[in-house]
């Protein structure tokens, strides 16, 4: 029998934050008999034969295939089949012709979005069958709504100057909403697939926070999957709880770690967010491997709140220029010139950064502090700037103001210590991108900026904090705050497909462009109805209750 942990998080959702007491006696491993593990490698067997044994027709059989590579990607055991995966889209790539499905806009998008997702070079051209003589899309492509559906998704997957995914995705997006439209009854579209127009409007596949969509589809959708692919439902379900222990074990870890830490206690005016942190982590770097990854980076994560917090809130300009050369200096002697306040601050800081770069010359035999003290370098010099623009009332332009928000995002900091945390090959190619200040890494930090930015503009603005974007924008411009914000929308737009092309050229490894993305995806989640990090709302304790709680059953 499978055992799965039963525990409750005890306490309450404060200010955002879920405050656990997690017993030491609560079952986080999961038992399983022999049985059990035979059983789930049965699953898999099964999904194996379905993606690689070809029966009947070869044609139907690559959309087939797709279609099942689709359904392995949004229920979150992709991650299983990566070798498999692989074989399936090289295959599909090398024999790019295939008259029977050119006419069929569902094959075409899904060949098209999960290839340009893989690193694969597809020319948007292969969509020029459903344009007419004038280059715009037929009108009868309308009542394909699966495909048309499925084209929306993929225009998401365009590059920067690409004219006819720009036109794929307004095409779409304009006669989709007509779909969803609440006083549309078309009996001919099914109520799932309504719902999912409604979920891709809300926000495109491309652009979401992967674990929380892996949950939205089990939930919600298992009947679609059960129909088609029953081994593969399972398998999804016993894999979601699975993981889902294992991230609840290691914030038990992070919770212990935190208290007996005592920060929190010391900098009573700062955020105290463990459990927000740990869940962007989860979204970050969801898969059981990546377990170092999650838990180093919660910590980083929990000292970016509390120095953005002092930047922004506490210190004063001449205690916040002591704490920034300090952070320059990296030496311990350092602290002396500082408030205790600060002094607590740096030792956490510095102690928990020369961990990292322990770990590292340990495990891959190279020291990461120099690019680790870098980061931290630049990032309280960004935050200073900031808080200098606070102090005197300065209003920068839009260029100006993302020149330095793009650092003081953290973003950047995240991303090397993530790229050291996740235990990357590390090669000359790759440090150099790193310390090149990579697109890629620009691109991720300029979505999160703006997505914050466009949740928290007018609660930061009451309590004088920095000007936004958003207020940038409309000083710079006269333009109303509407404006702004729609323009604001065109710039995150059109940066992820800057951060698309950059994606498919770039000496990281697959697996780490895939965290660079997911902190922009990350931003779209927590930022999407509000401030999902500072502010306590049911939409934060419902995220946390589904990732982190709640089992599947």
């Amino acid at each position: 029998m499978i055992l799965y942990s039963s525990h409750r998080m005890e306490g309450e959702f404060v200010e955002g934050q879920l405050m656990t007491s997690l017993s030491h006696d609560l079952l986080f491993v999961i038992f399983m008999e022999k049985s059990d593990w035979k059983h789930i490698e049965k699953l898999k067997e099964d999904v194996r034969d379905a993606l690689l044994i070809s029966n009947g027709d070869e044609t139907l059989r690559t959309l087939e295939e797709l279609e099942l590579i689709d359904a392995l990607q949004r229920l979150g055991i992709d991650y299983l089949f990566k070798n498999e995966i692989e074989r399936v889209l090289d295959g599909a790539f090398q024999n790019k012709a295939n008259s029977v499905l050119d006419n069929d806009l569902h094959y075409k998008s899904l060949y098209f979005q999960l290839l340009r997702q893989h690193g694969y070079e597809v020319s948007h051209d292969i969509f020029s069958v459903f344009k007419d003589e004038r280059g715009n899309f037929k009108e009868g492509v309308c009542l394909d709504v699966k495909g048309m559906l499925s084209l929306y998704e993929a225009s998401h997957f365009g590059f920067e100057g690409e004219e006819t995914m720009y036109k794929a995705m307004a095409f779409t997006t304009k006669n989709l909403k007509l779909i969803d439209d609440d006083d549309n009854d078309d009996g001919n579209i099914e109520q799932r697939l309504k719902e999912e127009v409604s979920h891709a409007l809300e926000l495109p596949l491309h652009w979401r926070m992967p674990r929380l969509d892996v949950r939205w589809h089990i939930d919600v959708h298992n009947i679609k999957y059960m129909a088609k692919y029953p081994s593969l439902l399972e398998l999804a379900k016993l894999d979601f709880n699975m993981v889902q222990a294992i991230h609840q074990k290691e914030l038990a870890h992070m919770s212990r770690w935190w208290e007996n830490l005592g920060l929190s206690k010391k900098l009573s005016f700062a955020r105290d967010r463990l459990v927000e942190s740990f869940l962007w982590c989860v979204g970050l770097a969801y898969e059981p491997q990546l377990e170092f990854c999650r838990t180093y980076l919660t910590k980083i994560g929990n000292l970016i709140f509390i120095i953005d917090d002092i930047y922004d809130i506490y210190g004063s300009i001449d205690e916040l220029e002591l704490f920034t050369s300090a952070v320059e200096r990296w030496e311990i002697n350092a602290i002396e010139v500082l408030p205790d306040y600060m002094k607590i601050c740096f030792l956490v800081l510095y102690n928990t950064v020369n961990e990292m770069v322990y770990t590292t010359l340990k495990e891959q035999g190279y020291s990461a502090r120099q690019h680790l003290n870098k980061a931290w370098e630049n990032f309280c010099r960004s935050m200073l700037v900031e808080a200098k623009w606070s102090k005197k009332n300065y209003m920068p332009t839009l260029e100006e103001y993302l020149a330095n928000a793009w650092i003081s995002s953290s973003t950047p900091l995240v991303h090397v210590h993530a790229f050291f945390a996740s235990k990357q090959k590390i090669t000359v190619e790759a440090l150099d991108c790193l310390n090149s200040e990579s697109d890629l890494v620009y691109y991720s930090s300029i979505i999160f900026r703006l997505c914050n930015d466009l949740a928290t503009s007018s609660a930061e603005q009451e309590r004088g904090d920095v000007p936004s974007a958003i207020q940038c924008y409309m000083c710079e411009t006269n333009a109303t705050e509407k404006v702004a914000r729609e323009k604001i929308r065109d710039i995150i737009k059109e940066t992820w497909r800057k951060m698309n092309k950059s994606a498919s050229d770039t000496p990281f490894s697959p697996s780490f462009v895939n965290i660079i993305e997911n902190h922009a995806r990350n931003a779209h989640c927590f930022y999407q109805h509000g401030d999902g990090i500072s502010v306590q709302d049911h939409v934060g304790k419902k995220r946390v209750q589904a990732l982190l709680v709640k089992p599947i059953v």
